[in-house]
Formats: structure tokens, sequence, C-alpha cells
């Protein structure tokens, strides 16, 4: 049996009347429950987003709340560390000194070949030049803390070197006295001692002399020097300890920045076995030199940029005072070493260049605090030899003239000097090598 069209859409007719109404109440109801499971669904996500959104603000808030007082925090630590921590050394308002005009003094450069050159291997810095017979003497050190540094006495001819002593702690300083003794200068985290090594036993023992001043520990010994008569005179570069990292740099740096003026010059008398103070009130004693004859004692003043004179056998005297005046002031650095030439030519080594940040602020004692409680680095920055800075200056004894100048070429600062003939041997900050400069 055939079924026409018109039959099977009777049928579908019928269907549709019959079955319609159930299948789309069905698909009503399937569809208003998945609307609700939809809605449902959709009202969980905002719910979790929403909470997820008062979490996270939550989160947020209590990250900022942390991250203010943790910089505030910081930011109290940073203002008490650089203005109201305690330091060793609270700076002291000065009056800064005048500034120098142009000497016309001959200009120098330090020799660039090798033969202007002494290697001393595996040295890392020079901190005092001496001749005797013809040979060089340096004071070099090994070693990045002071705790473990070893000083050794290296004698050179140009040509080989040997270390004939070596010393636990920094070797400053040291000259030869008319017997052939040595004199020695040392600082270690303990405190300063002046020391003598008998010419028949170097490398083996060395004797302990002054170590205390009244009962007080020696404080940063700087230089030493051998006067004709037997006398020693030996700096004490500020009463402030030194650093067990920069030994007698940073009690230089410190002394400049603080500007206590409590460095010393003293001599002893072997004979008498006596200590007595020939000099203070000095703002950092850097360098010591002595007349050929013995009659008047040179004093570096770091920071007074400036030379004192006075009579070697006078006592208790006071920087600038009564039979204490400058011999030489306004110096274009800080003065350091110092070394006196046959003829009575005075050679004066400038450690760091002058400051005019440290010198405007010579009455502010909270920045100059605040520098010193900065660090090396910061002050390092403040005292940098510029490139065209002169690094040393002669100037005669007899009359006050400058006669020469010696530029550093960025070379660093001077920590030692010593004339030899025609030729000024020099130490450099941090130098393995010691330069020259002819004269």
């Amino acid at each position: 049996m055939r079924i026409g069209l018109v039959e099977f859409l009777l049928i579908l007719a019928i269907a549709s009347l019959t079955i319609g109404p159930q299948v789309a109440l069905f698909v009503d109801r399937w569809m208003r429950r998945a609307n609700r499971a939809n809605a449902r669904a959709a009202r969980r996500r905002a719910e979790y987003a929403a909470q997820m959104a008062v979490e996270r603000d939550a989160l947020l808030k209590r990250f900022r709340t942390a991250s203010t007082v943790f910089g505030v925090c910081i930011l109290l630590a940073l203002v008490y560390a650089l203005v109201f921590r305690p330091i060793d050394t609270p700076p002291q308002a000065y009056d800064a000194p005048a500034v120098r005009q142009d000497t016309g003094a001959a200009q120098t450069a330090l020799a660039a070949d090798h033969k202007g050159t002494l290697d001393l291997g595996e040295y890392q810095g020079v901190d005092c030049i001496r001749t005797q017979d013809g040979l060089v003497y340096a004071a070099a050190y090994d070693g990045a803390a002071l705790k473990k540094r070893t000083s050794d006495l290296v004698r050179t001819d140009g040509g080989h070197d040997a270390a004939i002593l070596s010393v636990d702690g920094e070797l400053t300083g040291f000259a030869f006295d008319g017997s052939g003794d040595l004199w020695l200068s040392i600082l270690t985290p303990g405190g300063g001692s002046l020391c003598r090594a008998a010419h028949d036993s170097w490398g083996t023992a060395v004797e302990q002399v002054v170590t205390q001043i009244d009962g007080a520990p020696l404080g940063a010994v700087s230089a030493v020097e051998a006067a004709p008569d037997g006398r020693i005179y030996f700096a004490v570069a500020a009463s402030a300890s030194a650093s067990a990292a920069d030994g007698l740099e940073s009690t230089l740096r410190t002394e400049l920045l603080a500007h206590t003026g409590t460095g010393c010059v003293y001599v002893y008398d072997p004979a008498a076995r006596t200590v007595q103070k020939v000099l203070g009130g000095v703002a950092g004693a850097s360098g010591l030199a002595l007349s050929r004859d013995g009659s008047t004692l040179f004093v570096a003043d770091l920071g007074n940029r400036c030379v004192w004179s006075a009579a070697a056998d006078a006592r208790d005297l006071t920087a600038g005072g009564k039979n204490c005046q400058s011999f030489v002031s306004g110096l274009p650095g800080y003065p350091g070493a110092l070394a006196m030439d046959a003829d009575g030519t005075l050679y004066i080594g400038y450690r760091w260049a002058r400051s005019s940040w440290l010198e405007k602020n010579a009455d502010s004692t909270l920045l100059r605090g605040i520098a010193l409680r900065a660090g090396r680095n910061l002050q390092e920055k403040l005292f940098s030899l510029p490139a065209d800075a002169p690094c040393a200056e002669a100037v005669d004894t007899a009359d006050g003239s400058w006669k020469r100048t010696v530029s550093s070429k960025g070379a660093g600062g001077v920590t030692a000097l010593c004339p030899v003939e025609s030729r000024l041997y020099l130490g450099l900050a941090g130098s393995e090598k010691v330069r020259s400069a002819n004269l």
C-alpha cells in the first residue's frame, strides 16, 4: 500500500496535534532547567569572582601596608645610620684653610717607561721609601685586611728585590739611625707601636720600644724620623683607632672628615728611654721630615693643608701656636709623606686632592657626620685625585721658594716619596710599583 503525499501530510498533522504539546512541554521544561542551571553557574562564577576580587583587594591592601611599613623602617634605619648612629669620632667645626695661588714652579710628570719604575712583585702598596748605601728600601704590604696583613721591608737595586724583614700589621714608616739600627712605626688593630730592629737581627726579631703614652695605647702611628743625635721622632696621626680594614688610610680619612686636631708628634730618647711630646693639635699628623742638621722638624698637617715647622728640641708645642708656625700653607691637596733632600729641599706628597665640598662644609658637623657614617666608597669619591692635580711638590727650606711640581696623570695619591740623586721615587695608593720623576 502506497502512502500518498496527502496521506503523509495528514499523518504528520495528526502526530503533531497528538504528541506535539508533550514535546513542546518537554523542550520547554528542559530549556528552563538549563537556563536555571546556567543562571546558578553564572551566579556562582560572579560570587567567586567577587570573592576573589575582595581577597585580591585585601591582599593588595596588606601588601601596600607592609610595603609602606617596610619603606618607613628602611627610611628610619637610613636616617639613624646616617644622622643619629653614634660614631667613634664626632666631627668638629673648623675654619677652612685658604687656597694658595700658582707658584710658578717647574712642572715634571711621572716617568712612564720601565726605567722609571721599581717593580715590587706581588705587593699591593707602599707606605714608606728610604735610601741607604745606594739601595732603595720600601715598606710594602700584602693582604686585603689589616688583621691578616703582613708588611715587608723590601730592598731593591732596581733589578733585584728581597724582603729583609717582615712584621705583623702595617709598616707605616721606617728610618735608619746613625748606628745602622732600623726604627719602625707599626700599626695593628690593637694600636700602634714604635719598634727597633738591630742591624744584625733583620728578619729575626723586632723589639717594641713604645706602645703607650701616659698609660694609653699608642694611636695610629704614621711616620718616624731619626735625628743625627740619636733621638727618634714619630707621629701619631690622630687619637682615633685605626679601622681593621684600612689601617692608616682609614684613620687619616676619618680625621680629614672629623677634624679633631688630635694628631701629635713625640720624641723618644734611646739613651734616657723617655718619651716626650713635641707637638700637638695637628689635624692629621701624616708625615715627618728633619732638616739635615736635625735642628728643625717639619710636620705635614692633613686637614689644615699645611706643613708646620718647629725647633726639634722644643717640647709641648701646639700647631699654629707660639714657636710653631706654618712653613707652607694653602697647599693644593692634603699633604701626607714628607722627605728632605741633601740640599735642603722639602718634598711634599699629596695623599688626596682638596675637596671643595668638605671645606665648604667645614662648619657643618651634621653633613660631615653623614659622610663619616656613609663609609669608604662615598668618602673616596670626595677625595679622589684628579688626573690634572699635582701629586707632589718641592720647596726650598732656605728661602721658601717653590722649585718643582710633579703631576700625577691620574696615577693616584702619594703614600711615600724619597729623593735619590736626580730622581724622586714615589709610592702610590694601591700600586705595586714604585714610580719616579726626574728632578
